[in-house]
């Protein structure tokens, strides 16, 4: 469904001033994220197949689990061999699993066309939501390849603001240093058992939460509902916390309530490959 052949361009460069995010329901789209000024290109499916529903149902009610994983800098073939191993449960049927299991590897090709991938570093997990984390972006080491796919397959979907919408990356990064020193004195609170603070800290949390002071319209939060291919880009950590262009990362926030959901994220470690143009394999 997403291999290399198919993720190719379907319309000429872009050019903008501006940075922008690609709403879509063409999966060929996503090919849009190699433009500079795209943030994100979020494809939506204009149908699921079932498997989906009977996915959502054992992941909400339990019945089909994966724990926190991250594979660091690995190869498809050893992608492959964790999925095989490790996306497994008796209380799914063989065609739900084996959909799965398709379905993750066709998203490592599908961003080895992206972006030239060779190896990868993958995130999954299965969840409830928290609050533990509000809007942010996605890091990649120095130097590395910018471009990542996202996909949550069931559950509420993963909230996020257009760039004409925030008022500054200083902004922005104003609001997640505040909110990061918030969450650490609660863990703190948490480890230590202490209710009263425990309580104070999370009503500041969503207090901040709900006046982030980086948005110029505060109501104009978007979501990209489950079942969605996000292919976003990540921030080279070397510019973390400074006052870059909008049109380098994606800011975003995961539910933070709900039942639990699937989640898959998807990262190329390889260094940039610096080249004229780009030509699916």
């Amino acid at each position: 469904m997403y291999s290399h052949s198919e993720v190719m361009p379907s319309a000429g460069p872009i050019v903008s001033d501006e940075a922008c995010i690609v709403q879509t329901d063409n999966q060929r789209d996503l090919v849009r994220i190699t433009s500079r000024s795209v943030q994100a290109v979020i494809y939506v499916p204009r149908t699921l197949p079932d498997w989906f529903l009977n996915l959502a149902a054992a992941v909400e009610n339990g019945a089909f689990e994966v724990p926190r994983t991250i594979l660091q800098n690995v190869t498809h073939d050893e992608v492959e061999q964790w999925v095989e191993v490790n996306v497994s449960t008796t209380r799914l049927s063989c065609e739900v699993l084996t959909a799965l299991k398709t379905d993750i590897m066709e998203l490592v090709d599908c961003l080895a066309g992206l972006s030239s991938a060779r190896r990868f570093s993958l995130r999954i997990f299965t969840g409830a939501p928290t609050t533990d984390c509000g809007f942010h972006v996605d890091t990649v080491p120095p130097g590395a390849s910018t471009c990542g796919l996202l996909r949550v397959y069931n559950g509420a979907g993963t909230a996020y603001v257009e760039p004409a919408n925030v008022t500054g990356i200083r902004d922005f990064y104003h609001y997640l240093s505040r909110r990061e020193r918030l969450e650490r004195e609660r863990a703190v609170a948490r480890r230590n058992a202490v209710l009263e603070d425990c309580e104070r800290l999370e009503r500041e949390i969503k207090q901040l939460d709900l006046q982030p002071g980086f948005l110029k319209h505060r109501g104009q939060v978007q979501i990209a509902p489950a079942g969605s291919i996000v292919a976003f880009k990540h921030l080279d950590i070397s510019r973390h916390w400074s006052n870059h262009g909008k049109e380098l990362a994606w800011i975003h926030c995961s539910p933070m309530q709900g039942n639990p959901r699937l989640v898959i994220n998807i990262s190329n470690p390889q260094p940039v490959q610096r080249r004229t143009g780009w030509i699916a394999p």
